[in-house]
């Protein structure tokens, strides 16, 4: 008994009964009202600083196995979760829901938006399931981290505003078009990237707009898959994609010119950082047509292009242009950082003197054709070699010069033909 009446004189039971004193204040503190009200101006602290706005907590409850948080910004943003944890397991679940009612703030989309769901998992794998309005469409999303890093990640989209998203992207739009469709992507931890990217849109309207000069000229692929210090960290990817937009316009942003009519398109992208392959198919102006890029250490290298039995007007169509002649199209490019070559064949052809009249300023009477253009490109110039043969007029070609120059040695051997300055 003595020893026992003694034992908080001795080092041991110092250390014992210390540990223990530290064990309640640390309960008191994180576990009881009376320390969560101490916390709360800690935590107001923190997350002001995390999310670089103010933040007022307004609820805060913490016990040893459950928790409530509710937050807002000073621009009524609001935050609120609530759930369980195990200390034992390190493990926990939670339900959440954001509200973004303002611009600013910690709303990083610079939308309103609406989102809810719940966590649950622990440090080996962590899964995010939720649903949200945003852009005025709808989204449904599944992610999974591995060591708090994305692992895979599944969206559902629904009605997408495209004008919304191009806005946050700072390009102009002017389309009531709305994306929707789905991207499954896995492997993110391992870099080893494989799944699959669906997208649609549905437009009524659309309006073309000036096409704006891009000040992110200078970023490239390897810009954007490089460290700070520059370097590419090794990976691989296998993504398919397909893509079917109801009028190609809404990328006149993205490729610098003018585009209409319906595009419809299949690939996959595939390889690593040494060497990366797009390929892609699609049916566009009801055609056969094949894409491929070569891109060897991130750098575009090699471009081949095959369009095979389109349809005249309906390729004029995607560069919204009027058709100036009906018939059946082929064309083949191929260009890489030196040269190229292209060649563009027309069957069964037949002009179309209202269109050429009303806007290329060209009058011409109705002509049947057959006519093949080969160019072949390099740094002294392009060499054009050319057979045009009418109803009308023959001509053959095989000389370097201008494309005007090309042009006008055509327009010539046409009777009857003149151009309206």
């Amino acid at each position: 008994m003595k020893h026992v009446r003694n034992f908080h004189r001795t080092r041991f039971g110092k250390i014992i009964l210390s540990l223990l004193g530290v064990l309640i204040a640390l309960y008191l503190l994180l576990f009881t009202s009376l320390g969560n009200r101490i916390m709360t101006p800690l935590i107001e602290k923190s997350l002001s600083y995390t999310l670089a706005t103010p933040i007022n907590v307004q609820e805060f409850a913490l016990t040893r196995n459950r928790f409530h948080l509710l937050f807002q910004d000073n621009l009524g943003n609001t935050l609120s979760t609530q759930g369980g944890f195990s200390l034992l397991t390190l493990r926990m679940y939670a339900h959440y829901r954001i509200e973004g009612f303002q611009r600013g703030g910690f709303n990083p989309i610079s939308k309103p938006f609406k989102t809810e769901g719940s966590l649950s998992g622990g440090i080996a794998s962590f899964n995010i399931h939720g649903n949200g309005t945003i852009l005025d469409g709808n989204i449904i999303y599944k992610i999974e981290l591995h060591r708090f890093s994305l692992a895979t990640m599944d969206v559902e989209l629904t009605k997408i505003a495209y004008a919304q998203l191009m806005e946050l992207l700072q390009y102009p739009s002017n389309t009531d078009t709305t994306i929707s469709g789905k991207i499954a992507l896995n492997g993110f931890d391992r870099r080893d990237v494989g799944g699959k990217i669906y997208l649609s849109t549905h437009t009524k309207r659309f309006l073309p707009t000036p096409i704006t000069e891009d000040s992110n000229e200078s970023v490239t692929l390897k810009s954007l898959l490089a460290d700070p210090n520059g370097r590419v960290k090794p990976f691989h990817i296998d993504v398919e994609l397909n893509v079917s937009l109801e009028h190609a316009g809404i990328l006149e942003q993205f490729v610098g010119m003018p585009l209409g009519g319906k595009l419809h398109a299949n690939g996959n992208i595939k390889g690593d950082e040494k060497h990366l392959r797009l390929n892609a198919s699609s049916d566009v102006a009801r055609s056969d047509a094949t894409l491929l890029i070569e891109i060897p250490k991130l750098e575009p290298s090699v471009i081949i292009f095959d369009l095979k039995h389109a349809d005249a007007e309906q390729a004029f169509a995607l560069f919204a242009l009027p058709a100036p002649l009906s018939g059946e199209l082929s064309a083949y490019t191929e260009l890489n950082s030196t040269d190229g070559k292209m060649q563009i064949v027309l069957t069964k052809a037949t002009t179309r003197p209202d269109v050429l009249r009303d806007y290329y300023h060209i009058t011409q009477p109705l002509i049947r054709f057959d006519a093949t253009l080969n160019a072949d490109l390099n740094k002294k110039g392009v060499h054009y070699r050319a057979a045009f043969k009418s109803d009308l007029a023959r001509l053959e070609m095989d000389n370097t010069t201008t494309h005007d120059q090309m042009l006008r040695d055509l327009l010539k051997t046409i009777p009857s033909g003149s151009v309206r300055q």
